[in-house]
């Protein structure tokens, strides 16, 4: 290990050490499920997932933190697509003649520490996961599938991990003019920060707008801050997470559009019957980063069930766990 790597260890070894473990509050009440923990700080956070949005998918509803909604799927906070000639199909997006749904969930199961959870029942646990599989269809013919799209949440301290696994089941090509993927539906966001994207100061929210591929290739999330916390959305590379279904001249970031701020995993391509496609990012609430200064910015969250500190500087995106190990995000 080189002397830089060690001092950063070091330091990410401190910044965990008030990270103190302790198993979560998990609540299923039928298919209502609420997850709860005490943060550092003297801080809480409280999530619900449910069925809901126009098309009533299972996903995370509401994000609370210390007692204030933070996160509210009042629109799409996983999806939708775009399909030319078609419209939208997914999220909070009905099919064309805006009255039926253009996709619904198949199935939900919920895991404590890796028991299957019954209904109507309250257990602690220190990782929570959530399999849901939805099934999206032609926005202009909803008897035709157009996708299967199965969802992974992974429930840990304060990030929500989302592993999207998409397989196409339309039996003509369809042009995807759009795919967002992972979205951010922050409530009372002032200020939005890209780090190594376009906006590497904090930026007011009326001042933020969208930027390419091309002029920030290393941009990988960006982080809100309102009143109560900050809000991180943090995409890996993996699978579409790499961006190579997006041209260099097309925007990878929306800022501050329809009172919200994207991530964009596919612009202008042909899907066909069978294609699979995936993306991995980690949705995560703090009180206070732990470094802010001279290109740098820090937080505590988890990554894979497991405490971490997101680190952005110089052009790299990564976390760094309490023993040393690095993953490049």
């Amino acid at each position: 290990m080189n002397r830089k790597l060690a001092i950063l260890s070091a330091a990410v070894v401190i910044a965990l050490l008030p990270f103190a473990a302790s198993g979560m509050t998990v609540a299923l009440h039928g298919e209502t499920l609420v997850v709860g923990d005490s943060l550092d700080g003297g801080h809480a956070i409280r999530y619900e997932f449910r069925r809901c949005m126009a098309n009533h998918l299972y996903t995370f509803s509401k994000v609370e933190f210390d007692g204030c909604v933070v996160n509210e799927a009042t629109s799409d906070n996983i999806g939708p697509f775009l399909i030319r000639g078609k419209g939208w199909t997914g999220g909070n997006h009905l099919a064309a003649d805006g009255k039926t749904p253009s996709a619904r969930t198949e199935s939900v199961e919920i895991r404590g520490d890796g028991q299957v959870l019954a209904r109507d029942t309250v257990v602690r646990a220190s990782r929570v996961d959530i399999a849901v599989k939805n099934k999206l269809f032609d926005p202009k013919c909803v008897d035709s599938l157009f996708c299967e799209e199965n969802v992974h949440y992974v429930v840990c301290r304060n990030s929500i991990q989302v592993e999207v696994h998409l397989r196409f089941a339309n039996d003509e090509p369809m042009f995807v003019e759009r795919y967002y993927g992972m979205q951010s539906m922050t409530v009372g966001e002032t200020e939005i920060l890209t780090p190594n994207g376009a906006y590497g100061e904090w930026t007011p929210v009326g001042a933020v707008d969208r930027f390419t591929r091309q002029s920030a290739p290393k941009f990988r999330q960006f982080v809100e801050r309102t009143p109560v916390c900050y809000a991180a959305l943090c995409l890996c590379s993996d699978g579409l997470g790499d961006r190579r279904c997006v041209d260099g001249d097309d925007v990878v970031f929306i800022g501050n559009s329809w009172s919200k701020s994207y991530h964009k995993l596919i612009g202008n391509r042909i899907v066909e019957k069978g294609e699979t496609a995936r993306w991995k990012g980690i949705y995560t609430w703090f009180a206070s980063p732990v470094a802010d200064s001279h290109g740098k910015f820090e937080y505590k969250g988890c990554f894979d069930g497991r405490e971490a500190v997101f680190c952005s500087e110089s052009g790299s995106d990564y976390v760094v766990f309490s023993d040393g190990k690095k993953i490049l995000l």
